[in-house]
């Protein structure tokens, strides 16, 4: 994996109070209208679905949802999961 986990070239993912939206490792700022409206105890449901190859971002409190398709060609199996903690007291559950 790269030094930062946004940087590897396989890595899809948003980002936390900024427009930042990662595919293929390259930033598409607003990708699909993502305006990085997370804020202190919002419920964050991420959804990865294998079979059609996307993930998917639900936030609760706007009901704001977002979504990536990813490059199975770019990122193949096995997917790896990376979460970026950066607060205090910020916290993961996951649910199956």
């Amino acid at each position: 994996m790269a030094p930062k986990s946004y940087d590897s070239p396989s890595i899809y993912d948003w980002g936390q109070c900024t427009t930042q939206t990662f595919l293929n490792g390259s930033n598409q700022k607003g990708y699909a209208g993502y305006d990085g409206d997370i804020k202190e105890n919002d419920l964050i449901e991420l959804i990865v679905n294998s079979e059609i190859s996307n993930i998917k971002l639900i936030n609760h409190r706007s009901t704001k949802r977002y979504q990536i398709p990813i490059d199975a060609s770019k990122s193949p199996f096995p997917w790896k999961l990376s979460v970026n903690l950066v607060n205090m007291n910020d916290r993961v559950r996951i649910v199956r």
